[in-house]
């Protein structure tokens, strides 16, 4: 089925003599839904035949590993393997997709998916990762690099065996081909180390090793960081020289990423498909088909790629957990249906694959779960208020409606909530597709009637409602300091949200939370002179994704920070801090800028509970302040209830 909207998106391609029906790839990401030992589940087939369903032609899941290993992953060091990994193949194949398989070795980074053997090219790794509680690893000898050679072989074959069509050997991201590729991670003195000749040895042994054993026309394609972005490490121009030799060795396509494990996450502040000019360069030097891909979240920007020759095929990862429906509504023109990705690596990164669960996503909470229909009909039909449409308040609203109750939204403001401020910033505007997204849905839907007004108590005991969902957002937190209401002190949310600007050059931001560090970059990208001042005495202390990437960006924009340090008083020259002993430190400032995080707002759930027979549910950040992951999932769920 061709589509007159995206035409070069869904014309049929091949990858060595495979032909793939459209030209979008569905990329390999770990999803924890197989057993602790490798084996496959029947969870694990659900999802691979969802994935097939969805419509990408060239499907990767799950990688595989070619040795004994606990990981996110597959195994495939066995024949014992090969018959479930079978049944993954076929559940692809007998949706429409051509199923294909990723062997991977974690190398450097084993250590934080379970394995207790971290090895490497030589005993050196990032450093922030080193500090980040990375093993360091152990240098492979020689006689362990041939044998890893031939167990990658080995695996391959068994791949081949088991039915997928196309193979890729993950040699990016800090896996261990990267780690012999990486000028600052190898520092070997022998074969294997040196000269890029020496570096990219490893990496081509194992492609003769899978060619010798699955035969010159199967197709064996490489992933590779165009850039690892790590000091020192892996840059564009040898890479391209690496991409040119792995095409003299007979390899059937390239895809590409940028990053490492330990450094992808800054994506999240790249603005999408910013790897394009990157993957257009490796094109132009190769006669093999390029993958393009990285912050590639709508068939839009799939279908320019295509157009810019900035490579053959459009490699998607996260955009098909949003939505695993991508590529089918997008042949379909229902573009405007798809479940938009906001590149927050909230879901797949902090609550899935760094902390070994099975993968979640923040805007789909239906994601790989199928205990029972996600949108089973309501036995009742119920008449439903719903207070704030922000995304827990749209994400309830939308699931109760598709179950068949009536729904009364108010929202006396304008969709999205808080999301409007947070995706001010233009770093962070893939929110303003969920926001949009939510806004079309929520207006279409007939079983939703929509009240632009603060819906009041008396409102809400007099329409005859039966279920009462408060999902009002949290508050700002108001500080309680002398001269805070001085005309040069702002809330970062209405500078975020356009409501009011920033005044002279020297700007203090009270706050070292995400707030904080957004408001500060974008202040500092304003031209103005920024302080951060955090009363704990870590900036940024989660250990979420987000807080190593803000920290790196703040100390690129050269960005001061203070930490241990309290709000004591605001001045017509600045403000006066107290650290924990006591101690002032003064500082000038022309304007002083508030980002002390939020407080939930429980009075009118608590009022409705204690004075009426209604059912009261408070969810999101009115219940306890939190990310939209949990503002989403927590919608999703009261509405399931109901």
């Amino acid at each position: 089925m061709k589509s007159s909207h995206y035409p070069k998106l869904f014309t049929k391609g091949k990858i060595g003599n495979v032909v793939i029906k459209n030209r979008i790839v569905r990329n390999s990401m770990g999803t924890y839904l197989g057993n602790p030992n490798g084996t496959v589940t029947d969870r694990q087939i659900k999802a691979y035949a969802e994935a097939a369903d969805g419509g990408a032609g060239l499907i990767f899941m799950d990688n595989a590993t070619p040795v004994p290993m606990t990981s996110c992953g597959l195994r495939a060091d066995k024949d014992e393997f090969i018959a479930g990994l079978s049944l993954l193949a076929d559940a692809l194949k007998e949706h429409g997709a051509v199923p294909a398989m990723q062997l991977a070795h974690p190398g450097r980074d084993a250590g934080f998916v379970g394995s207790a053997d971290v090895i490497g090219a030589s005993a050196i790794t990032y450093e922030p990762w080193y500090q980040a509680g990375a093993k360091l690893p152990r240098a492979l000898s020689v006689g362990e690099i041939h044998d890893l050679v031939h167990k990658f072989g080995d695996a391959a074959l068994r791949c081949k065996r088991a039915g997928f069509e196309v193979l890729e050997i993950h040699g990016a991201a800090g896996c261990i081909p990267t780690n012999f590729l990486s000028p600052h991670d190898n520092q070997r003195t022998d074969m294997y180390g040196g000269s890029l000749e020496n570096r990219m040895r490893f990496l081509l042994e194992i492609i003769r090793d899978v060619k010798q054993k699955c035969g010159p026309d199967f197709p064996v394609g490489v992933k590779l960081s165009t850039d690892d972005w790590e000091p020192d490490g892996i840059r564009l121009p040898e890479t391209i020289k690496v991409c040119q030799e792995l095409e003299r060795e007979g390899v059937s396509h390239l895809n590409l990423m940028g990053g490492t494990h330990a450094t992808a996450s800054m994506e999240m502040l790249k603005p999408n498909a910013f790897n394009a000019g990157d993957t257009q360069k490796i094109k132009e030097a190769v006669h093999i088909p390029v993958f393009a891909g990285h912050n590639v979240f709508t068939p839009e920007i799939a279908e320019q790629l295509l157009e810019k020759n900035a490579g053959d095929f459009v490699a998607l990862g996260r955009a098909f957990l949003a939505d695993p429906a991508w590529a089918k509504k997008a042949q379909r023109n229902q573009a405007h249906d798809i479940n938009p990705c906001i590149n927050c690596l909230i879901g797949c990164m902090d609550r899935g694959l760094l902390a070994n669960t099975p993968i979640h996503c923040t805007v789909n909470p239906t994601l790989y779960k199928y205990e029972s229909n996600p949108y089973e009909p309501a036995s009742v039909s119920k008449n439903i208020a719903v207070i704030g449409a922000g995304p827990a308040g749209c994400e309830a609203a939308l699931v109760a409606a598709s179950r068949g109750h009536q729904v009364t939204l108010y929202e006396r403001r304008s969709f999205g909530g808080a999301m409007v401020e947070a995706a001010a910033p233009e770093s962070k505007a893939n929110i303003r597709r969920l926001t949009t997204y939510y806004e079309e849905h929520v207006t279409r839907s007939k079983n939703i009637k929509l009240e632009k007004k603060t819906a009041t108590y008396a409102d809400l005991v007099n329409q005859g409602y039966q279920a009462v969902i408060v999902a009002v957002g949290g508050a700002e937190r108001k500080l309680d300091v002398p001269g805070i209401n001085q005309d040069n002190v702002i809330s970062a949310m209405d500078y975020l949200g356009g409501r009011q600007d920033v005044s002279g050059d020297d700007v203090v931001v009270i706050g070292g939370g995400v707030t904080g560090a957004e408001t500060a970059l974008e202040l500092k990208a304003a031209g103005k002179q920024v302080t951060i001042v955090e009363m704990m005495d870590e900036f940024l202390a989660s250990p979420a994704q987000s807080s190593l990437v803000y920290k790196i960006a703040i100390k690129q924009a050269q960005v001061k920070v203070l930490t241990g340090l309290r709000l004591q008083e605001v001045t017509t020259k600045g403000v006066n801090l107290v650290d924990r002993f006591g101690n002032i430190t003064t500082l000038s400032a022309t304007a002083v800028v508030t980002a002390a995080g939020f407080v939930p707002q429980t009075s009118l759930a608590d009022k409705l509970e204690e004075q009426t027979d209604m059912d009261i549910y408070n969810i999101g950040d009115s219940e306890r302040v939190r990310q939209i992951y949990d503002a989403v999932h927590e919608g999703f769920v009261v509405a399931r209830q109901l």
